[in-house]
């Protein structure tokens, strides 16, 4: 009879430490050496509290949940793997291989999303889609750009089940099926509005729109757009403001919501209102425009702080459009534990700083 002990062993691999993890020890490294900390990026507390936080909260008798996690059952790991990294710009974490060669568990990070994927085990009753004949659930993936995520999905391998389309429910959206037989639906937010607001224009359609008990006919329907006429919003004066509109709407990201231009000079912008996705209002206008006097540019050392639940994205079409990179992305000593941002410098030598800054997904 094999020794079951043998049966679970694996041979030993190198393993990437997590950045927290890397982070911290080179916080202590710091400490230790005496170097000036201010030169060197570290996570805020070395996450001390987070154990401390651990053992001292209260013993309850409640399950609370923190976190859904879906976990997929691919045919293919590795392949599957590979595909969500070219076609979702997923970040694997780590996996496990069993001795036969199959992913007995892996972790994939997709924005500030997590997945979890394996093969199939079907002596444990593990099935894949493939085993099924189908999935019966799809995962929705909120994005910045609907139509570009499927025309990548699609060029990535997977196959189109609806084609980009904006929906009464606030959001555009498309819809594929990845190689590996699941559904994703691909998710841009593009309006805000209650739930009374969604019964009104469903009204006409095959479906009805009903409240449960949790809900509140007129709060906001949030997919991630927390756009507020009431907030405070950011101004930032450039000599080529519609220059400056196409950088923040085109690398960036801002959703170009209103620009009004001058009616004698259309070069000049007296106001215009640039919707972040995940929440917040820009303005950029024109500076020494006429009748404004000298306004002040961002150059005076307070750069935009721009909060983003995915900062990797933005990082890449920084890159992409060829755009200075003045810190790299980096854990940062403020916010939250896990907080990272980078910072860039424009085409007119204005700095932006880009970060997770303690943001929530809602």
């Amino acid at each position: 009879m094999p020794d079951p002990l043998e049966q679970l062993h694996t041979p030993d691999e190198p393993v990437a430490p997590r950045d927290e993890f890397r982070w911290v020890l080179r916080r202590r490294i710091v400490d230790a050496l005496g170097v000036d900390p201010t030169r060197i990026p570290v996570d805020p507390a070395d996450l001390t509290y987070l154990a401390q936080e651990a053992t001292t909260m209260p013993t309850t008798t409640a399950t609370t949940v923190t976190a859904i996690t879906p976990y997929l059952t691919v045919h293919d790991a590795a392949a599957a793997i590979a595909f969500y990294t070219e076609a979702f710009g997923a970040i694997e974490e780590f996996r496990v291989v069993g001795d036969d060669g199959r992913v007995g568990h892996a972790e994939l990070r997709v924005g500030a999303a997590r997945i979890e994927l394996s093969d199939p085990y079907p002596e444990i009753d593990v099935r894949s889609p493939e085993d099924l004949g189908g999935s019966t659930f799809a995962l929705g993936l909120t994005i910045n750009d609907c139509d570009a995520a499927f025309a990548r999905a699609i060029a990535a391998g997977a196959t189109e089940v609806r084609t980009p389309a904006d929906q009464p429910h606030g959001n555009r959206m498309a819809v594929v099926r990845d190689p590996f037989g699941h559904r994703w639906n691909l998710l841009q937010p593009i309006e805000q509005f209650d739930l009374a607001t969604y019964a009104e224009r469903s009204e006409g359609t095959e479906f009805e729109v009903v409240s449960g008990p949790g809900a509140s006919a007129t709060a906001s329907r949030d997919y991630g757009v927390r756009v507020s006429p009431d907030g405070l919003w950011a101004v930032v004066n450039y000599e080529d403001a519609l220059a400056a509109i196409r950088f923040a709407v085109d690398v960036l990201g801002f959703r170009e919501h209103l620009v009004v231009q001058d009616q004698a000079d259309p070069t000049v912008v007296h106001h215009s209102e640039l919707h972040w996705p995940e929440g917040g209002v820009l303005q950029i206008s024109t500076l020494h425009r006429p009748g404004r006097g000298s306004l002040y540019t961002q150059q005076s050392g307070l750069p935009p702080y721009v909060i983003t639940l995915d900062p990797e994205s933005v990082l890449a079409r920084c890159e992409a459009a060829g755009v200075e990179v003045v810190q790299p992305m980096e854990y940062v000593p403020y916010g939250v534990p896990g907080d990272r941002g980078f910072s860039i410098r424009d085409f007119e030598g204005n700095v932006w700083a880009v970060g997770t800054y303690g943001a929530t997904v809602h």
